[in-house]
């Protein structure tokens, strides 16, 4: 409920704000029509506000500078928040996204150690391209020298590449929350990235010697993940419930969730949901491989249909660097420096192609959400396809060939060679009648 002030004003008016069920004052609301014929108002806690408000509207008109106060409100806002440095900035973009622990766990470290030192204080509306292209260049320089320093492939692209993503996502969210007009992070070829590694595919015969050569905790690890391309975060979140073996000709393994390689809420490795809806799937297991799994969980997992299937210390999550740390060890012992836990899921991948799976099968077996990614597979399916149609089509030329040789080792084509030559049996030189 309002009641007007009773004392007439020469400029604007000022209303009582009562409350309808105490009737008591609550606020004032403060109301004049401006050089623009509209009406203007504003609450107030209290009279001495509202008329001050007022006073200084009519100042500004008087002096030919006034202008709608939302539109004085929306400008002091927008100079606020220009006014944040980059650092600023980041944090709250960062904590506005919708991202996985994982991810954000990626962000915010490579921003403390790779963006921030150098560009956190700039001013964000200051940031300039010049500041971008120096930062970058500075980056690639110590990232190549730490790679050299650690006897590291590709000299850093992959860290820079990363780096230079999160600023650049930040920077675009400041465009968009119309805090920047344009992104000055536009340095060329930054978000080009070529992987140095050269993905492996393992024949049977690396697969089982790297099966025997891990840890008997770990073993089955590596069957399990050549046949069913589980990710490395995946196969670490496998509980006993997931895996359903009562069929070996009808095993399955569910894909629930995965474990990333961070720090959350003071502990390593929590496990959360799978990368993408995709992710959540149920893929086949090998008859061969069922065996394995039954003998791993009698050994080596906890009890229970909560129990860890790979078991880390103390009953714990399994730690990625337990696995990798062994992973290294045997690599080198059959002669495969260079490969990864990641190329156990690529040889899947690969040799379900070369059995024949389709583009479908392939984002089914592996969790893909694009089939960008699952069609580098159906190529190698279709090659494999594309050479044993080939081998096909040739094998009947080469029996051709096997029947021609031995035809003339034996003297029977040498032979029909001179009956022909000679018109049938004619006088020798007497040509064939021609056919009109």
């Amino acid at each position: 409920m309002t009641e007007k002030q009773g004392r007439k004003r020469t400029f604007g008016e000022l209303e009582r704000r009562r409350s309808q069920q105490a009737g008591a004052v609550t606020g004032w609301r403060a109301r004049y029509t401006g050089p623009d014929l509209m009406r203007h108002s504003r609450n107030f806690g209290d009279k001495m506000a509202a008329e001050a408000w007022l006073n200084a509207e009519r100042l500004l008109i008087d002096r030919d500078l006034w202008t709608p106060p939302r539109d004085r409100e929306r400008r002091a806002r927008l100079a606020a928040q220009r006014g944040i440095t980059f650092a600023e900035w980041a944090e709250r973009s960062i904590a506005g996204k919708q991202l996985r622990p994982s991810t954000r766990y990626r962000y915010e470290q490579t921003l403390r150690r790779r963006v921030l030192p150098d560009l956190g204080d700039i001013p964000l509306r200051d940031l300039s391209r010049l500041d971008i292209t120096n930062w970058y260049t500075k980056m690639r320089a110590q990232l190549a020298a730490e790679a050299r320093a650690a006897q590291r492939k590709g000299e850093g692209r992959g860290a820079a590449f990363s780096a230079y993503q999160v600023l650049s996502s930040v920077l675009n969210d400041a465009v968009d929350h119309d805090l920047l007009d344009t992104s000055p992070a536009r340095v060329k070829g930054a978000l080009r990235y070529d992987a140095v590694h050269e993905p492996v595919v393992l024949t049977p015969e690396q697969m089982w010697t790297l099966h025997e050569l891990m840890p008997d905790y770990l073993a089955a690890l590596v069957p399990l993940a050549a046949t069913t391309g589980l990710r490395h975060g995946e196969l670490r979140a496998l509980r006993r419930r997931h895996l359903h073996l009562d069929d070996p000709a009808r095993a399955v393994v569910q894909v629930r969730g995965t474990a990333a390689n961070n720090r959350v809420r003071g502990r390593f490795n929590e496990i959360g949901e799978p990368k993408t809806k995709a992710s959540r799937r149920d893929v086949a297991i090998p008859s061969f491989v069922v065996p394995i799994l039954q003998a791993h969980l009698e050994k080596h997992a906890q009890p229970g249909d909560d129990g860890f299937v790979f078991v880390g210390r103390k009953g714990a999550v399994l730690h990625a660097s337990v696995v990798e740390s062994n992973w290294q060890t045997v690599r080198k012992q059959v002669g495969l420096d260079d490969l990864h836990i990641h190329d156990l899921r690529h040889t899947a991948l690969t040799w379900a192609a070369r059995s024949g799976a389709t583009l479908a099968e392939l984002m089914a077996i592996a969790g893909h959400k694009n089939p960008t990614i699952a069609l580098r597979y159906q190529h190698i399916g279709d090659e494999e396809r594309r050479h044993a149609i080939a081998e096909k089509v040739g094998a009947a030329f080469t029996d051709e060939l096997a029947q021609r040789r031995a035809r003339r080792a034996t003297g029977v084509e040498g032979g029909a060679r001179s009956v022909g030559s000679s018109g049938q049996g004619g006088p020798e030189g007497a040509g064939r009648t021609p056919q009109m």
